[in-house]
């Protein structure tokens, strides 16, 4: 079967061949008995007459265009588009020589001899020739250009209408000044359509401020005429949150396209949810949503850093709530959970919003607070945090009653660093268990 196609395929081509041949010697043989009847006519002083040169010269066009139709299969073939230029050459020397021929000679001038119109048919000649040897490159040149112009946007369009993103382009609005001031829609792929929920036709044109005023509010717009400005491509995610498009994260990232910009987008909402959920799950307490060890040591570094740079103070408080096992026991795991959910939501009513509560582990709570007016300000924090703990907690129709032990240290007097001020006011909290629980001890005192 193989081999029954490769025949066919070869007679295919060597019956193009022959026909390019035919043709070829009909449209020569055309040109040359023209300018035989044209010498015997004038040597017989009759003039030729004008009909059949149209005829035959449209014999000979419809022989070189069909012979190019041919040489387009034959491209792969050097030797054969040669002689089809070169065919093309004489063709064009024909028309040309005849052209000025008879302009020269309509109405026939009198000085006009038969040498000087066969001199002006060499000259016609030779500048047939030399324009068709350097005109015809520059053809093939511009016709491949053109063809790749056309593949290059035709993998464009292919590439951007599968593409899976939300792709535009966008043509620059100049103001008076020349500068960018605003864009206008000039492609939207299919995907891009689904985001906008109407069709590219009712968009193309189209200003992008008008149509979707929230790059205005999100700054958007000046990041794009930034693009156009700088050249430097512009990459970030995006919030959007107009009549369009509700609550949707996008990543974004725009490239300058002349004095316009192209914009790839994509939405990550269900990523950037799952990344603040992990990243929540990372650095917060699940059961009573107060911050962890994690983010409370960042937390404290950071106070001391500032504290450091501002000659301020810190405080830490930890405390740990009194018999809390005993508390687990009689009740029941689910409601020492409350418990202790409790006691978290009484100590953040009990502090200020710049201070931190964190769960640390079991019945354990950490309390940072900074910038703090005098020694006196944190003693009564810490009462009134004991105070606070020690208010029954209403739980399933009845009130079960916890307290709570506190120490507290102060950077910089008890400690430099975060591990060693919770240290510091770990042992504290010990002191106070020591002494029978529910009470306050702060670092470097005797009692408090």
């Amino acid at each position: 079967m193989t081999a029954l196609l490769q025949k066919i395929v070869s007679a295919r081509r060597g019956a193009r061949l022959g026909l390019s041949l035919f043709l070829y010697g009909a449209a020569a043989l055309g040109i040359l008995t023209y300018h035989l009847k044209q010498a015997a006519g004038r040597s017989l002083g009759v003039a030729h007459f004008p009909l059949n040169s149209l005829l035959e010269g449209a014999a000979v066009v419809l022989c070189l265009l069909l012979l190019w139709r041919i040489a387009n299969s034959f491209r792969e073939s050097p030797s054969f588009i040669f002689t089809y230029y070169v065919l093309i050459s004489f063709l064009m020397f024909f028309v040309i020589e005849r052209c000025a021929l008879m302009a020269v000679r309509w109405p026939e001038p009198p000085w006009l001899t038969q040498d000087g119109a066969a001199f002006l048919q060499v000259l016609g000649s030779m500048a047939a020739a030399g324009g068709a040897l350097i005109v015809l490159p520059h053809l093939r040149s511009l016709r491949e250009g053109s063809a790749l112009a056309r593949m290059e946007r035709d993998k464009f369009l292919a590439a951007a209408e599968s593409s899976l993103d939300d792709f535009y382009l966008f043509d620059g609005v100049p103001d008076e000044k020349g500068e960018i001031k605003d864009f206008r829609f000039s492609y939207i792929n299919p995907n891009a359509e689904r985001r906008l929920r109407t069709r590219r036709e009712n968009m193309i044109g189209k200003i992008l401020t008008e149509e979707r005023p929230f790059v205005i509010r999100s700054g958007l717009i000046e990041r794009y005429r930034e693009v156009v400005r700088t050249g430097t491509p512009f990459t970030g995610e995006v919030y959007l949150d107009d009549e369009r498009i509700k609550a949707t994260w996008l990543s974004v990232q725009v490239v300058k396209l002349g004095s316009g910009i192209a914009v790839t987008s994509r939405d990550v909402t269900e990523q950037k949810r799952l990344t603040d959920h992990v990243h929540y799950l990372a650095h917060y307490d699940q059961l009573t949503g107060l911050p962890n060890r994690t983010l409370l040591r960042d937390r404290l570094e950071q106070a001391i850093a500032y504290a450091q740079r501002h000659n301020n103070r810190v405080a830490v408080f930890i405390l740990d709530v009194d018999h809390f096992k005993e508390v687990n026991d009689a009740h029941g795991h689910a409601e020492g959970d409350a418990v202790l959910a409790a006691v978290g939501k009484r100590l953040l009513e009990t502090v200020r919003e710049t201070d931190t509560v964190a769960r640390i582990g079991g019945d354990e709570f950490v309390i940072v607070m900074p910038e703090f007016k005098s020694l006196e300000d944190v003693r009564r924090c810490g009462w009134q945090i004991v105070r606070s703990a020690a208010k029954p907690i209403p739980l399933g129709g009845r009130e079960i009653k916890v307290t709570v032990s506190v120490g507290l240290a102060l950077y910089p007097d008890c400690g430099a660093g975060s591990d060693e001020l919770l240290r510091k006011a770990d042992a504290s909290m010990y002191m106070v268990k020591g002494r029978g629980r529910n009470g306050l001890q702060i670092c470097g005192e005797e009692g408090s």
